[in-house]
């Protein structure tokens, strides 16, 4: 007897972009060394909401400015973080396992880079 298949057992909704992600209105400039509040809604995310626990990453142009945080007792509202350089940044909210639903947001940062770039 075969047992159940990979739709039966995986919902249509996994891995899906649903954790909304946006620069709070009080941020006037984004700039390096200074803090930028990011405000967090979970809105897509019912009915059955997120499960802790999640995981927050910050991605900048090198490798000095990767940041990690894992959230395990409450879901937040909203996220404070300090980028060290400027550049493109990527800062990315996530279920570490459930539905492993996510969101990102994609920042601009002024200021000078650690390293310049090279070509690859």
């Amino acid at each position: 007897m075969a047992g159940p298949s990979m739709e039966e057992l995986t919902p249509r909704t996994m891995r899906e972009d649903r954790i909304d992600l946006s620069l709070d209105a009080s941020v006037t400039v984004q700039r390096a060394f200074s803090s930028l509040l990011v405000n967090v809604s979970y809105a897509r995310c019912a009915p059955e909401g997120v499960i802790l626990p999640l995981i927050l990453e910050v991605q900048g142009p090198s490798a000095e400015s990767y940041q990690r945080r894992e959230f395990y007792r409450h879901a937040p509202q909203s996220l404070v973080f300090t980028p060290v350089e400027g550049g493109p940044h990527l800062v990315t909210l996530r279920e570490a396992a459930h539905n492993r639903w996510w969101g990102r947001l994609r920042l601009t940062i002024e200021g000078e880079r650690l390293n310049e770039p090279r070509p690859l």
